[in-house]
């Protein structure tokens, strides 16, 4: 976890934005895989020393989101860990409350997102237990 953090805030806006592209791709179907990294990028915005690195790590995620479905189950269950736990003060960052066209995004992605997540457990029964990320 060094090195990933290491690398978030050492490289330049576009590298980190390849890397944090490179673990997304990761963020796939149920298995330790998927789960190892949506960890990794959960820890990666809680450990953020700038607001600058949270925002790219949630460009990542929302650009994915907002395509046409399905959504790997990986993706959303780390972007409804993001926004639903507390620890990560999702919508207490200005980003998130920029301008309303942003924020009223936010709001529609995070409501579709709860929607798909919960048809996809029914399906699957699998609970998401991602809080044992720490």
């Amino acid at each position: 976890m060094d090195i990933f953090q290491n690398l978030a805030v050492d490289l330049d806006t576009e590298g980190r934005y390849l890397f944090l592209n490179a673990i997304a791709n990761q963020l796939r179907y149920p298995n330790s895989h998927t789960h190892y990294f949506s960890c990794c990028i959960l820890y990666l915005f809680a450990e953020a020393n700038s607001e600058a690195i949270q925002e790219q790590i949630t460009r990542v995620l929302l650009e994915r989101l907002i395509v046409n479905r399905p959504h790997p189950w990986g993706l959303l269950i780390t972007f409804i860990e993001l926004i639903k736990n507390p620890i990560y003060k999702f919508w207490d960052h200005d980003f998130v409350h920029c301008a309303p066209e942003i924020e009223r995004l936010f709001e529609s992605v995070a409501k579709s997102c709860m929607v798909t997540s919960k048809s996809q457990q029914q399906i699957q029964n699998v609970e998401p237990d991602i809080t044992e990320c720490s």
